[in-house]
C-alpha cells in the first residue's frame, strides 16, 4: 500500500493543467477530525530553491490519486505548468508518508495538492510566497532526526537544519501568557501589544527550550524571515493540569464564575462544581467536560501560531461552534459558514505571525453568541 500510494501521488505531470479556483470549493475538511486524509506542511527557502515538507495521513482502505499543481493565487483559472525537480521519502508507513519536495525557480505563489479518494476531491494549498516576507532558510528537527512539521514541539530539545550548517540562530523567548480571543462582537487584539520578550540567546547547536514558551527564531535579525514555535508540555496539544483547564472556560462562563474558580482554595473542586452546577448530573457533566476539551485539543493542534490554538480567533469559533459546515478561502480571507451564520477571517501577515487569521467582529454577533453559549450550557 505504501509504495502504491507514493507512485500514484507523485508521478510528475509536466504538461499544462487546469487551474483551480479554490475560492469556490468547500474545504471544511481541512478542520474535520473525521476527514479521510490529513495533510500538514512546512516550507524552507534557500535563495531560489524551496524545500516543501509534506506530512500526509490517510485511511488504509482508500485508493488515492494525486496531482501537484502550481498556481498564481487561490482564484486562479489559468493553466499552469507543474515543475517538481526532486522528491525524497523521509518516512513511509502503511497510512502515513513524510515527503520532502525540492522546487527551483518557481514563480507561482501556490503549490496545490489535489487528492482523489473514492470519487471525491480534496485540495490543500501551500503558500510558496509570503508577499514581502520570506520563508525561513532553516527548519526544526525532532530528536529522531525528522523535520518538525507542526507549529509546536513537545521535545525538551531541538536541532535546526539550514542551508549553512554553521549559521547562527537567534532565539527570542516569550512567556506563553497571551490573552484568549475576544468574542465575535468584541474588539480584535493587537499582536504587538502582547509581545513581551523575557529572554534572547544565540546558538549553532542543539538547543533546550523552556516549556510553555513561544520562540521567534531567525538566522539574520535584519532579514524578513523567521520561524515562530511553541514549546509545550509532553502532552500538548492536550491540556491536563488544573491551571490549564480553567482559562478556556472564559468562552462560556461569566466573569464572576471564572473569578470564583480562579480564587478558590481548591481550584479542582471549584472546577468540578462549575460543571455540576450547569449540568446537575455527574455523568452529563463528565460528558460535557470531555467534549469541550476535545475541541480545545483539536483547536491547539490546528491553530497554534504565536499563541495556543484555543486562544486564537479561529480556535475560539471552532471550540464554541464546532467544525464549520463550509469553508471558503481567498487570497487574504477565509469564510466559515454554520448554516446561515457567517464568520469572516482576514488573513494578515507580519514577521512574527506570517499567517494570522483575524475575525471581523461585529455587534450583530451578540445574539448569536449568547444563544450558542446558552445552548452549550443547557445541553444534556
Amino acid at each position: 500500500m505504501k509504495s502504491t500510494f507514493i507512485l500514484l501521488c507523485f508521478a510528475l505531470f509536466l504538461s499544462p493543467v487546469s487551474g483551480i479556483d479554490l475560492s469556490k470549493l468547500n474545504t471544511s475538511y481541512w478542520y474535520d477530525p473525521a476527514a479521510p486524509l490529513k495533510m500538514r506542511s512546512r516550507v524552507a527557502q534557500a535563495s531560489d530553491t524551496l524545500h516543501v515538507f509534506l506530512s500526509i495521513t490517510y485511511n488504509l482502505s482508500d485508493t488515492i490519486n494525486t496531482r501537484l499543481l502550481l498556481q498564481t493565487s487561490y482564484l486562479d483559472a489559468i493553466d499552469r505548468l507543474l515543475q517538481v525537480y526532486e522528491m525524497d521519502t523521509l518516512v513511509g508507513t502503511a497510512d502515513h508518508v513524510l515527503l520532502k519536495l525540492t522546487l527551483n525557480d518557481v514563480s507561482e505563489k501556490l503549490l496545490v495538492l489535489e487528492f482523489e479518494l473514492s470519487g471525491a476531491y480534496y485540495y490543500y494549498p501551500i503558500n510558496l510566497k509570503r508577499g514581502r516576507l520570506n520563508h525561513p532558510r532553516f527548519y526544526p528537527l525532532q530528536t529522531n532526526g525528522r523535520p518538525l512539521i507542526s507549529s509546536f514541539s513537545t521535545s525538551p530539545s531541538l536541532k535546526f537544519k539550514g542551508t549553512n550548517a554553521q549559521d547562527t540562530l537567534y532565539f527570542l523567548q516569550y512567556k506563553a501568557n497571551f490573552q484568549p480571543a475576544d468574542p465575535p462582537m468584541g474588539i480584535a487584539q493587537s499582536v504587538a501589544s502582547e509581545l513581551l520578550m523575557d529572554s534572547v540567546f544565540i546558538s549553532t547547536q542543539e538547543v533546550s527550550l523552556a516549556q510553555n514558551h513561544f520562540y521567534f527564531i531567525q538566522s539574520d535579525t535584519l532579514s524578513l524571515e523567521g520561524l515562530t514555535l511553541f514549546m509545550g508540555p509532553k502532552y500538548y496539544p492536550d491540556i491536563k493540569l488544573i491551571d490549564e483547564l480553567i482559562p478556556p472556560l472564559i468562552y462560556f462562563s461569566s466573569r464572576s464564575e471564572l473569578d470564583k474558580i480562579t480564587n478558590a482554595k481548591d481550584a479542582k473542586i471549584a472546577f468540578e462544581n462549575f460543571w455540576l452546577n450547569i449540568h446537575l448530573s455527574p455523568k452529563v457533566a463528565g460528558t460535557a467536560i470531555r467534549s469541550y476539551y476535545r475541541a480545545i485539543k483539536k483547536a491547539n493542534e490546528l491553530f497554534t501560531n504565536y499563541k495556543e490554538g484555543w486562544k486564537t480567533d479561529r480556535g475560539m469559533i471552532y471550540v464554541i461552534f464546532g467544525n464549520p459546515d463550509r469553508v471558503f478561502r481567498e487570497n487574504k480571507k477565509e469564510i466559515w459558514l454554520y448554516g446561515d451564520i457567517r464568520f469572516e477571517f482576514k488573513i494578515i501577515s507580519n514577521l512574527f505571525a506570517p499567517n494570522m487569521y483575524v475575525l471581523l467582529r461585529d455587534k450583530g454577533y451578540e445574539k448569536i453568541w449568547i444563544k450558542k453559549i446558552t445552548d452549550l450550557r443547557s445541553a444534556l
